[in-house]
């Protein structure tokens, strides 16, 4: 299970207004970043199921994510801070 904030659904909720994609999604997912490792992406996507993602819910917001990446975001936590710096 992935969990999304209630801060960072809020911030989703008003990106997916702006951008004109009401019942769209946060697409989760994780690639390959050379001797560094791992690189972790988020973007906001309109119709981001296909027949492989896992879609999961969290304070109202879909996550859609797919198979390869699942199992290294398992227990995720997608959370939204917003700093000066």
């Amino acid at each position: 299970m992935i969990n999304v904030s209630e801060t960072a659904a809020a911030k989703i909720n008003e990106l997916l207004i702006e951008e004109q994609k009401p019942g769209g999604g946060l697409r989760m997912f994780v690639q390959g970043g050379g001797c560094s490792g791992f690189q972790y992406g988020l973007m906001i996507e309109e119709n981001g199921q296909s027949a492989a993602d896992q879609v999961f819910e969290s304070h109202g917001v879909k996550l859609f994510v797919d198979p390869i990446s699942i199992q290294y975001l398992k227990n995720a936590e997608v959370d939204f801070v917003e700093r000066m710096t």
